[in-house]
């Protein structure tokens, strides 16, 4: 690192980007002042919108740390578009991948169809490789075979490699010998066992072949982007919230495949405990899709997400995505009924309100309903065309037989009912009374449905914080470096191996801090543990008290205990390797919000559709003040909905749901 980067550094400059499908946003915070830059993104270079915003608002030489959330990599898996991926693995098992664990989607289906994998039957090359499991190598592959098989591989024309052998958490050696002999090949290599050290061979499997599907399209993002950045230094923000240098995330981009959502998430944590709540549910809804996030403390990481139709095995916030925004465009299907989604009329042409879209989405139906201004959004910068919104839902009520305003409330409501599914699965799902938590609601749409959302399923508090439409961005700034190191355990938890479970803790937690490329301020150690034979699994602290904490959340999640023996499968280190400087950013951050706010001082006038608006600062930090009404926000406009009631709290719009 440069001394005057460094310097830099240490003086607090610091910047957030968050790149969505619709817009990129930037947050940048110098230790004094703080910017905010919202460009449309570009979508076949998405480099190109996180450039511009930086060039607009610092300069794209200015040094200082540039911290990153994209949806590159989750975009590459989802759409397909990844590498032509080869699995080599143990001859036998070159189905493990399809095979996985035999659960099925469609319960009552009587025709399933073959299981989506990133790896084509004739991509699978089984080597004469075989490590029994306690220990023993029973066949080891030989140099004319592994020649053999990179000769195979060049004639396949594969751009990448996933080499995943049974046992290989314990031996990882024998995946590292066959990738340096198939290194000549020169394309990406992942070896399962350097990316996931645990057992069960369908998760690490997995998680390679998604890191080595993306791994190119990744790399080549982040490459232009860092070079395009120069004096900066970039980072790249984790699935579960960390950040970590841009390098590190190209050789493994399966850790960061969710550093978009995760942004959002940060963010949500961090004003969540300033209004007093532990736990919150994250709702993050943008011009493409919606976001929901389960937030608590670090145990509430999950061990496994879901991305489409493939499994992920890395830890991970508590995310999950529905095809509903902003920019969804409303249609009718073959039987007649209205729909809404996945599919979105992006930035460009964008919802017909932007003016140059000619299909009707969830924006031109709040237009039409007088729940956006007339005037424009951000502070009146982005004029809205109302004609053309108008005129967009009106052929689509032609074609549902139903009046303009019913047709625009339909879209709504078709809307609310996809958004409440995820929100449902995070509370009522997880044992969780949605009373008990907070409902924050953030990205340029968030504020507009979460009074709606709320009454749906049940939250009796909304907290919209300031800046909603660049909260992701912001949460990019509250990031903070981490290094995390795991090893597989698996035994039972009774009372000699409640004491080896927290010596292991320990010895990681030693051996982690050695490794670390910096000095830890923070490190904790989890536990991952389950009743024996049950696939509820849940990480808790790794101590003496291990196992009562797991059985209070089972108990907690499921309401009863079970009277089977508990058993660790894993441990996993934390270390947290930068201050926090939380509190300076956000006082910085609603500042500044306040004085985008001033740009738009006049209230708008009641009769321009059936909602007063107001000015957030409009709002009493006291009393609460009564819908219904819509609070205007430079990013975005909250709806405070008949029977709800709204007042300023610590920065945020707080919202009693009391209807």
């Amino acid at each position: 690192m440069r001394k005057g980067s460094k310097q830099a550094k240490q003086a607090g400059v610091r910047t957030g980007v968050d790149t969505g499908g619709t817009f990129t946003d930037l947050v940048d915070f110098d230790g004094s002042e703080l910017r905010v830059h919202k460009t449309a993104s570009t979508k076949h270079a998405p480099e190109q919108a996180v450039l511009t915003a930086v060039a607009a608002v610092a300069g794209t030489d200015r040094e200082g740390a540039l911290v990153h959330g994209s949806t590159v990599g989750l975009n590459a898996l989802l759409t397909g578009s990844g590498a032509r991926l080869a699995i080599v693995t143990n001859h036998g098992f070159e189905d493990v991948i399809e095979i996985a664990r035999q659960d099925r989607p469609e319960l009552y289906a009587l025709h399933v169809g073959p299981r989506p994998v990133l790896v084509p039957r004739d991509l699978r090359f089984g080597v004469r490789e075989r490590r029994l499991a306690d220990g023993t190598l029973r066949e080891r592959a030989t140099a004319n075979e592994l020649s053999d098989l990179r000769r195979r591989l060049q004639a396949a024309r594969v751009e990448a490699i996933a080499v995943c052998l049974l046992h290989s958490y314990a031996h990882p050696e024998d995946e590292a010998r066959i990738a340096k002999a198939l290194r000549p090949l020169g394309v990406a290599i992942v070896c399962s066992s350097a990316l996931l050290r645990r057992h069960r061979e369908y998760e690490r499997f997995s998680a390679a072949c998604i890191d080595a599907f993306i791994r190119p399209v990744v790399a080549q993002y982040l490459e232009a982007l860092a070079a395009g950045l120069s004096a900066r230094e970039l980072f790249v923000l984790r699935n579960e919230g960390g950040s970590l240098p841009w390098r590190d995330a190209a050789a493994a981009p399966v850790r960061a495949i969710l550093s978009g959502p995760a942004g959002g998430a940060s963010a949500v944590r961090f004003w969540a405990k300033r209004l007093g709540y532990a736990a919150a549910i994250g709702f993050d809804m943008g011009g493409t899709s919606a976001d929901v996030a389960y937030v608590g403390g670090a145990e509430s990481i999950e061990d496994e997400v879901l991305l489409g139709p493939h499994r992920l095995a890395l830890p991970s916030l508590a995310l999950t995505t529905v095809g509903t925004g902003g920019g969804s465009i409303a249609w009718r299907d073959a039987g007649g009924a209205l729909r809404v989604g996945p599919q979105s009329a992006g930035a460009d042409p964008g919802p017909a309100c932007y003016g140059k879209g000619s299909e009707a989405t969830v924006s031109d139906a709040h237009l039409v309903l007088g729940r956006l201004p007339a005037t424009g959004l951000l502070g009146g910068g982005f004029a809205l065309d109302a004609q053309r919104a108008r005129d967009a839902v009106a052929r689509l009520g032609e074609e549902l037989g139903l009046s303009i305003d019913d047709c625009a409330r339909g879209i709504l409501d078709v809307a609310d009912l996809q958004m409440a599914r995820p929100l449902r699965a995070f509370t009522l799902g997880r044992g969780i009374d949605p009373k008990d938590v907070a409902l924050v609601a953030f990205g340029g749409a968030g504020g507009l449905h979460a009074v709606r959302l709320a009454r749906l399923v049940g939250f009796e508090r909304v907290i919209v914080p300031p800046m909603q439409g660049a909260l992701s961005a912001f949460g990019m700034l509250l990031a903070r470096r981490v290094f995390e190191r795991e090893r597989a355990f698996v035994r039972e938890v009774d009372k000699d191996g409640a004491s080896e479970l927290a010596r292991c803790g320990r010895d990681l937690l030693a051996e982690t801090k050695r490794l670390a490329p910096a000095k830890a301020v923070e490190g904790r150690c989890f536990a991952m543990l389950r009743y024996r034979g049950n696939q509820a699994e849940f990480w808790v602290e790794a101590d003496a008290a291990a196992r009562e904490r797991f059985e209070l959340e089972f108990e907690r999640r499921f309401g009863f205990r079970q009277d089977l023996p508990v058993e660790a499968l894993r441990v996993r280190a934390r270390l947290t390797l930068e201050g926090s400087f939380d509190e300076a950013v956000a006082n910085a951050f609603a500042a500044k919000g306040r004085e985008l706010g001033k740009g738009r001082r006049r209230r708008e006038s009641a009769d321009q559709g059936p909602l007063p608006f107001v000015q957030r600062s409009d709002l009493d930090t006291r009393r609460f003040r009564a819908g219904p009404f819509a609070v205007l926000d430079y990013s975005g406009t909250t709806i405070v909905e008949a029977g709800s009631r709204a007042r300023l709290e610590n920065d945020c719009i707080s919202i009693l749901c009391d209807a």
